[in-house]
């Protein structure tokens, strides 16, 4: 090791984070910048490689303000999963990035449903045919658009994109990008060649596999003048972020559950051997873990739809943060205190993107529902929050169902910096639930895979000790449980009718005749 210091990059949907931490597990600093996303056409969601890389530039550039950047001993990288991008044999992009959330093909889940079938797709993968998974982009890219698929060198996740910039010689990604971003046999930890022939997608178009922990090249002389850094700094493939967030929230062992809060949230579980959903909904997945997997059911627009509520109807909150630096996020969640618990009788569903667990329906849209004249912004901000607490039980449970022990409960990710809305996911949750010292979770395994590949930690263990340390306890009150029982039937009642009656599809068709 030429130094003590390691980067961690953390490529999110919409937000990038950049943490500087020491070899002994202690964060020094971390920069954020938020990104955009591109809605160039209905259900189409798109965001710009080139502004990620200034973005990842400029958050660099800040955070190693006074530092010893030869004291830097390697870079590790998480990225979002389920997207995809088309890349030319330099490395190049031929689109943008197509994010997990993009719905344009829809077509191609439909073509999987009727030539391979949900059952047995999900028997070897170990996910359910959805379009949030990449296979979606990157069959629409096969059948769509073919000519840039003849084009493309590889068809990749933002991970090879990425760790080829920084320079990295080879198309590469690790095993927990790869399964979310096309069939994988999940037992043996490598592309399916039986789907695959079926699809007949050729399997050289994909990045070659590796393991997150893995070194896969140097910091380039061009990347390292992008990034005012020294040269030939050793680069670690890292994972998906879910799978890095594990890790980082200390959900490495079986029985200890981590609920990661972001654009998306996801609900996991660690597992030493595959585990199968009965219903073929809940993700078995590799882990960042070599030869470990996790179980997840995820949201699709937990903060993202929070963050629709704060740009749309927050102006008031966003003026008090341009002026006084406090949270916009805060100031919601300060005015949703003013609701009581329930709010009101205001039910809100957060399913503007979609659900894929534990009941899919990609048709599925956002709800508010029960208003009255009685009801003030602060009910309708809380009802979102409760909403989104609503959904992750749903998912909890779902894993609890088949026979998932599930013990500590660690909260991660932006969603788990605010104590009032901790204090609602316990209440909701009706069990305790742990708050982590550093709460992006994400960047935190990012870097744990950067000191594993070093070597630094004899076991995975060890390493959690050293990065990972627990913060406040939530209970929840007992006073509220009968009460958020009854919210949380009503949640999954609601659900089903407007899922099964065909409402949701009724106004998806709606939408794309806009």
């Amino acid at each position: 090791m030429s130094g003590e210091l390691l980067l961690a990059l953390d490529i999110g949907t919409t937000a990038i984070k950049v943490g500087l931490f020491h070899i002994d597990g202690r964060l020094m600093k971390v920069v954020a910048r938020e990104q955009s996303l591109s809605f160039p056409a209905p259900g189409r969601v798109e965001q710009s490689p080139r502004v990620a890389r200034e973005l990842i530039a400029d958050t660099v550039s800040e955070l190693l303000q006074a530092v010893d950047k030869s004291r830097i001993s390697a870079i590790g990288l998480t990225n979002h999963r389920g997207t995809a991008i088309a890349l030319d044999t330099k490395g190049e992009p031929l689109t943008e990035f197509i994010v997990w959330m993009d719905k344009r093909g829809l077509p191609q889940v439909d073509f999987l449903l009727q030539r391979i079938g949900n059952h047995r797709y999900y028997d070897v993968c170990g996910h359910p045919i959805v379009s949030y998974t990449g296979i979606s982009k990157v069959l629409w890219l096969q059948q769509s658009a073919p000519d840039i698929f003849e084009r493309a060198a590889v068809i990749a996740p933002p991970q090879t994109y990425f760790l080829r910039w920084l320079g990295c010689d080879d198309f590469v990604c690790d095993v927990s990008s790869g399964a979310f971003l096309f069939p994988f046999d999940i037992d043996r930890q490598t592309w399916s060649q039986s789907v695959a022939a079926e699809m007949g997608f050729p399997l050289e178009k994909l990045p070659r596999l590796v393991r997150a922990t893995d070194i896969v090249g140097e910091l380039s002389a061009e990347a390292a003048t992008s990034l005012d850094l020294p040269a030939g700094i050793p680069l670690v493939a890292g994972g998906g972020d879910g799978q890095c967030a594990g890790v980082g929230s200390g959900v490495i062992e079986s029985g200890k559950a981590m609920i990661n809060i972001g654009t998306a949230t996801g609900v996991q579980v660690f597992l030493n051997s595959t585990r199968r959903d009965p219903r073929h909904t809940l993700n078995c997945a590799a882990h960042v873990v070599p030869g470990c997997w996790e179980m997840e059911g995820h949201t699709q627009s937990s903060g993202a739809a929070f963050r629709w509520l704060r740009d749309e109807f927050g102006a008031r909150e966003l003026a008090q943060q341009r002026d006084s630096a406090v949270d916009a996020y805060d100031l919601l969640i300060e005015k949703a205190c003013t609701a009581p618990p329930g709010a009101g009788g205001l039910l809100f569903l957060p399913t503007f993107n979609g659900s894929s667990a534990p009941q899919v329906d990609l048709s599925a849209r956002g709800c508010l529902i029960g208003l009255s004249l009685a009801h003030r912004r602060g009910h309708v901000i809380r009802a979102l929050l409760e909403g989104i607490s609503l959904e992750i039980r749903w998912m909890l449970d779902a894993i609890a169902d088949i026979g998932v022990r599930i013990g500590d409960v660690h909260l991660a990710g932006g969603g788990a910096r605010n104590k009032h809305w901790n204090q609602i996911h316990a209440d909701i949750l009706g069990r305790p639930v742990q708050t982590l010292r550093v709460s992006d979770a994400a960047m935190v395994g990012a870097a744990m895979c950067a000191a594993m590949a070093l070597g630094a930690y004899p076991d995975w263990r060890s390493l959690a000790a050293a990065f990972v340390e627990v913060g406040e306890v939530y209970e929840p009150e007992p006073m509220l449980r009968d009460a958020y029982e009854r919210l949380y039937e009503s949640y999954k009642e609601v659900f089903a009718l407007l899922s099964e009656s065909g409402a949701f599809s009724r106004l998806a068709m709606i939408s794309s005749d806009d």
